[in-house]
């Protein structure tokens, strides 16, 4: 759970953010994030980690979410 709320810190959002709402793993579970506090929304995460938007890049120091193309080709040096 440490590590979601650093990769969160990096990236400069909430812990809440790395929880992808539109999932179907996340549809399926269906919890309430506005009652958790971010340990609770990183259990729920490390429970159910589907519910995570993926992929995730590091790339020190930044951090990609999801996947953007034109933002991978980027930071990989690939224009």
């Amino acid at each position: 759970m440490a590590e979601l709320r650093r990769l969160a810190r990096i990236a400069g959002i909430k812990v809440k953010d790395l929880v992808n709402t539109k999932s179907q793993a996340y549809r399926k579970i269906q919890p309430d994030l506005d009652a958790l506090d971010e340990n609770g929304i990183a259990a729920l995460i490390k429970e159910n980690p589907r519910i995570m938007v993926r992929p995730v890049l590091v790339s020190n120091p930044h951090i990609e979410l999801g996947f953007k193309e034109a933002r991978y080709q980027a930071l990989l040096g690939q224009h």
